[in-house]
């Protein structure tokens, strides 16, 4: 046994055989950084190497299995698909407290806090604190292979895989850096691991954000689910048209397509007929519902689909499956999908999209995009499979929609890095009445926000403006800094719910970067903690924070309220602006107030809006991201962005000034 390996603690090593079984390997030497293990009666052996690049280290796995010469072996023939070779460690040194992320299904990632031996399957990343020092690793995929991570025993496993059956590995599995700020150490480790990968890394912040999502939209889900048609879509344009909610756009989402219905148990048994709508429903087709919300309503229309085809691919005795006989095959799910090389996927899709274009379409989610695992699995080594589906949905989306894409249920580390595109859900399904629901909910979102969101907008999926939990779920929306959409029943929509989250043309109140727990939350579960959980954001100098009570039983939990929870310069002077009391104090950046929350139903959102010779500007009072609604004219005023009073805090008081629709565009 190994007693240091770098920063691990109580290193020893393993690999996994086509038999499902797990081996023990034998350390043979230690030189420098550099372990080799080996199996000599299995004819294993195993280097695991730490080095430099950049200002990050890799952890890198070389290994050979050649079992020849030994005698038949039944059933062992090769490394395993699901886990070829790993280490095993006892700790990471220094370590204080971390909380991790891990795919909880094979399409969504979650935070987890607890022990490293509890580490669940598919764990990503892992953010550790030791006083003001921080260190991130992260899991990563390769041209063949992806790392992850899982407790075990006495510590945790850091294996590698690659869904076929290989006979030797080359790959890096892990990569890490340190630094003292945990909110940006994930963007700095992730850049340095896509250069050591040879990718061209496009963070989050240099990606452009697509301009149909600056705006207010509707997605046809939770009003309709699979009963959507096209009188019913023409109907909530027309509610949003009459009540004066400025929605943008639509997404015509699940079972809009052309799926037989009749004798499938479950929707994830459908299949795809054809790249039309379904007729019964859509009787003039998806041009005449796309043109028909287009020129009568002034609407984008986005369109989903699965990126299987539909949920159980296609159906095999259909006209598609006929026409498109040489770009699918029969994964091993027995399900009739695209084919996976890089010039087939391509031209599949870029057929298929164009087909939504030539339809008039303006945009694309698509859906189940962390399917490959399952549909690939003894076929194509999965850093493969993942970087031809990718090419190929975004060169067709760039080709045919700009670039303007919702990737969705695509969370995997396969997915994490071989997208390129801008937006990402970074959630599972919104669930409407739930107030547990949504505990989970704002920690999945803010904690891929800190994670994923190094190179994603997070999508934080749609909402009710009418449940019992839509104004909680306006204002972290309000926060994401990604899309704002509504997917309302017939006749529910709220214009006052709705309207704090956006200017009155639509556009979104949008912030330029995601929202995130603040630092005294970040490594702990505010479901456990007996603490409330704080979600802040900023722009320019002002600090937003909301506060919730998300504790498992509802007990109350207690909050104390400072700058330093948004990052803000805590040697200036602040006006405290309580959003929902519309009450105001003055603050110094280095004090703190305490507030509690009784329970689920209460509460706060806070603007933070730094003093200048005594007087604060706050921004327009209707809106939630009120710093975000105002700009500073040439001659010094703050001029507001939009209709309204815009609230401004001088000797100790509110006052307000209303901006009329007169106002002198340059004044902006």
């Amino acid at each position: 046994m190994v007693n240091q390996f770098d920063v691990f603690l109580g290193v020893t090593a393993f690999a996994q055989l086509d038999d499902g079984k797990r081996y023990p390997l034998k350390l043979k030497s230690q030189s420098g950084d550099t372990l080799e293990f080996e199996e000599q009666a299995l004819g294993i052996t195993f280097s695991a190497s730490v080095a430099t690049y950049g200002k990050i280290r890799y952890l890198k796995y070389k290994a050979e299995y050649n079992p020849h010469g030994l005698g038949e072996i039944p059933g062992r023939n090769h490394f395993d698909y699901e886990c070829t070779v790993g280490l095993h460690v006892k700790g990471i040194r220094g370590v204080k407290r971390f909380f991790a992320t891990y795919n909880k299904s094979e399409f969504w990632v979650h935070p987890f806090f607890g022990e490293l031996n509890a580490l669940p399957e598919f764990t990503q990343a892992i953010l550790t604190q030791n006083g003001s020092d921080y260190s991130f690793f992260t899991t990563l995929c390769d041209k063949e292979f992806v790392s992850t991570i899982k407790g075990f025993h006495d510590g945790f496993d850091i294996y590698v895989w690659n869904n076929c059956l290989p006979d030797s590995v080359d790959t890096v599995a892990l990569t890490w850096g340190r630094g003292n700020d945990p909110y940006t150490l994930p963007f700095k480790v992730n850049k340095e691991t896509f250069l050591l990968l040879g990718k061209t890394p496009v963070m989050r912040t240099d990606k452009e954000y697509p301009g149909v999502f600056e705006y207010l939209g509707w997605c046809s889900w939770d009003a309709f689910h699979m009963e959507v048609t096209h009188a019913d879509l023409i109907n909530k344009a027309r509610e949003f048209k009459e009540k004066g909610i400025p929605v943008r756009w639509f997404i015509l989402d699940d079972m809009w397509g052309d799926v037989p219905n009749n004798n499938i148990p479950t929707m994830q048994s459908r299949e795809l007929n054809s790249f039309e709508a379904a007729p019964d429903r859509f009787p003039k087709g998806l041009n005449g519902i796309v043109k028909e919300l287009k020129e009568n309503y002034n609407l984008k229309v986005g369109l989903w689909h699965p990126a299987t085809g539909y949920w159980h691919g296609i159906n095999p005795n259909s006209p598609l499956a006929k026409e498109y006989k040489d770009y699918l095959f029969w994964s091993t799910k027995k399900q009739l999908i695209p084919r996976y090389e890089r010039d087939v996927i391509e031209e599949y899709y870029d057929r298929q999209h164009g087909f939504y274009s030539e339809c008039g379409v303006d945009f694309m989610k698509v859906d189940y995009q962390s399917h490959l695992r399952w549909y690939e699995k003894l076929a194509m080594p999965i850093g493969k499979a993942a970087d031809n589906f990718h090419n190929a949905v975004e060169r067709a989306n760039n080709k045919y929609f700009g670039g303007a894409l919702i990737n969705c249920m695509g969370m995997a580390t396969e997915n994490f890095w071989n997208r390129k595109s801008a937006v990402c859900r970074f959630s599972g399904d919104f669930c409407p009445e739930s107030r547990k629901w949504f505990s989970g909910h704002i920690l999945q979102c803010a904690y891929n926000s800190i994670v994923q969101g190094s190179v994603y907008y997070g999508d934080w999926d749609m909402w009710w403006s009418d449940d019992t939990q839509a104004i909680k779920n306006s204002v972290i929306k309000a926060m994401s800094g990604g899309p704002i959409y509504v997917s309302d029943k017939l006749g529910r929509s709220k214009k006052n719910v709705i309207m704090p989250t956006v200017f009155s043309d639509g556009r979104i109140i949008r912030l330029d970067s995601p929202a995130r727990p603040s630092p005294d939350c970040l490594f702990e579960d505010a479901r456990e903690s007996g603490r409330a959980f704080k979600l802040f954001n900023t722009h320019n100098e002002s600090g937003i924070i909301a506060v919730f009570n998300i504790d498992k039983d509802e007990r109350p939990v207690f909050a104390d309220i400072t700058a330093a929870d948004m990052l803000i310069d805590e040697n200036k002077e602040y006006c405290v602006y309580d959003w929902f009391s519309e009450a105001a104090f003055r603050i110094s950046g280095k004090d703190s107030f305490r507030i509690e929350l009784k329970n689920y139903d209460e509460f706060k959102l806070y603007i933070f809006a730094p003093l200048k010779d005594g007087k604060a500007v706050i921004g327009l009072k209707n809106k939630y991201m009120s710093p975000a609604t105002y700009k500073i004219s040439s001659s010094g005023e703050a001029v507001p962005l939009d209709v309204g009073e815009l609230l401004i805090f001088n000797s100790d008081e509110l006052s307000e000034t209303h901006r009329s629709q007169d106002v002198a565009e340059e004044d902006l």
